[in-house]
């Protein structure tokens, strides 16, 4: 199995700015004379990606920042990760998902005129990833908010990105038959294996269930604060469950690390996870969001309330009562088929 790929830093750091690793973890600081008797106070920076680096950069370095090179989408990018917009107005978890595509919007667009962006532009970058939709349409969401705050700032006068619409997303997720989650236990690499079973017992989102620590775990529950909507929710732990966490070595602070013993990434997990189900010819319909629908369904058909279900996975009403329907038609068509049968 591949190993996830580690953070890479792709800019020549400035002066004074130094990095370190810890615990799979890339951190930035800012530290003149650094390792001699004259050493300053040593400043974390955020990471060279963001887009708060440069103007932190400057404000502890006490250096005035380049003039960008005409209103370009790089120095859009660069204006609107110091604005307040971006630092008062945003969430962390909407800054950290953003953060990746401001980078493909730059890579895309970088040197070009803000004020030449049409629709057609638009609707280009938006159907490059269409294989992926829900990235796609985020994708389209921020860079909406980015262009809307520079027309209220004169870099162009209208917002073409909203009359470009979202990409459907009316296909489901598929849920996980147990036939194939008994080949994901069989045949895949165990740390992988680790992750399906977390996700399938707790009915918990992928990046929730990477991010579960040890401690996270007491009394037979696991607590976890969702982290796209900050919900708090206490799942006891499945019997097989535990029968499945007391074979994982302790090997980080973290429950899931990858097979080189250090804590996954998204896009690591993503990647193995994929070349997983690739290798074991898993039909494309079949991702790993699908264990927590598999996780409400089983909960459903073992005549769990919808309230117990949310309590659960943290999911509204409305959408566990939707998996309910679907269950119940089914219950009930076997009872009907079950009368038919039973009459002459």
């Amino acid at each position: 199995m591949a190993r996830p790929r580690k953070p890479v830093v792709r800019v020549k750091l400035p002066d004074y700015v130094h990095r370190t690793v810890a615990r799979g973890h890339e951190y930035f600081t800012y530290q003149k004379g650094r390792g001699t008797k004259a050493a300053g106070p040593r400043t974390r920076l955020p990471h060279p990606s963001d887009p708060a680096f440069w103007p932190a950069y400057y404000a502890i370095s006490n250096t005035e920042a380049p003039k960008p090179a005409g209103d370009t989408f790089a120095a859009l990018i660069a204006a609107y990760g110091g604005s307040d917009e971006w630092h008062k107005h945003l969430a962390e978890k909407t800054k950290v998902d953003w953060l990746r595509y401001l980078g493909r919007i730059e890579k895309a667009w970088g040197p070009l005129a803000v004020a030449d962006l049409e629709p057609k532009h638009v609707v280009a970058l938006r159907d490059k990833f269409g294989d992926t939709p829900a990235a796609a349409n985020n994708l389209l969401r921020c860079l909406s908010a980015m262009v809307s705050w520079s027309v209220l700032r004169g870099w162009r006068t209208d917002n073409p990105c909203l009359i470009v619409p979202k990409l459907n997303r009316s296909v489901p997720y598929a849920r996980w038959p147990w036939s194939a989650i008994e080949i994901v236990r069989d045949k895949a690499a165990p740390e992988l294996w680790w992750a399906a079973a977390i996700a399938l017992y707790s009915g918990q989102r992928q990046g929730d269930v990477l991010r579960m620590k040890w401690s996270d775990i007491r009394d037979g529950l696991m607590t976890v604060v969702q982290e796209k909507t900050g919900t708090n929710v206490e799942v006891p732990i499945h019997r097989d469950l535990g029968v499945v966490l007391a074979t994982i070595p302790k090997r980080s602070i973290f429950i899931l690390t990858s097979s080189n013993a250090a804590p996954w990434t998204k896009d690591g997990f993503r990647t193995s996870w994929g070349r997983m189900t690739e290798k074991l010819k898993f039909d494309a319909g079949l991702v790993f969001h699908g264990h927590r629908k598999s996780a409400v369904v089983m909960l459903l058909e073992a005549g769990c309330t919808d309230a117990e279900v949310c309590s659960i996975t943290g999911q509204s009403r409305k959408m566990v009562e939707h998996y309910a329907q679907q269950v119940n038609r089914r219950k009930l068509a076997a009872s009907a088929i079950l009368k038919w049968e039973n009459t002459r």
